[in-house]
């Protein structure tokens, strides 16, 4: 078998630059996390508790709609065209007042939202331009 001839001077050494990486803080990192895990937890709260907050209006609406419906087929005697149009419109009314209602639930819920989330932002942009000083 041939031997492989080795070369009589010895390979040139590269040395590549130190590469400075940021010193990181775990803790810290772990710690904003946790913050936006919270930040998170309270934005579902908040949302929860908005849809049930609107649930229970509507819902209530529900049950009254249901009862007028039932009283109105129980009586016996015609309505005159004026009782009608009167119920009609505060069933109307009513219907109007139950969404109207809900939008400001849900408009209400959603200002929170963006008031943690925008809070929950800066804080993170604070903390990380203090991670990186």
């Amino acid at each position: 078998m041939a031997k492989i001839a080795s070369a009589s001077s010895p390979l040139p050494e590269f040395k590549l630059p130190g590469l400075k990486l940021p010193k990181l803080d775990l803790d810290a990192l772990f710690g904003l996390q946790k913050a936006n895990l919270a930040t998170l937890h309270e934005v579902q709260s908040v949302l929860v508790d908005a849809a049930q907050a609107i649930a229970r209006v509507q819902y209530g609406w529900v049950e009254e709609t249901v009862a007028g419906a039932q009283a109105a087929l129980r009586r016996k005697e015609p309505r005159s065209p004026e009782s009608f149009a009167n119920e009609s419109k505060a069933a109307a009314e009513k219907a109007l007042s139950v969404a109207k209602q809900s939008l400001e639930l849900a408009v209400a819920a959603q200002r929170r939202v963006v008031e943690l989330v925008t809070q929950r932002g800066q804080d993170n942009a604070d903390e990380l331009k203090a991670l990186a000083a």
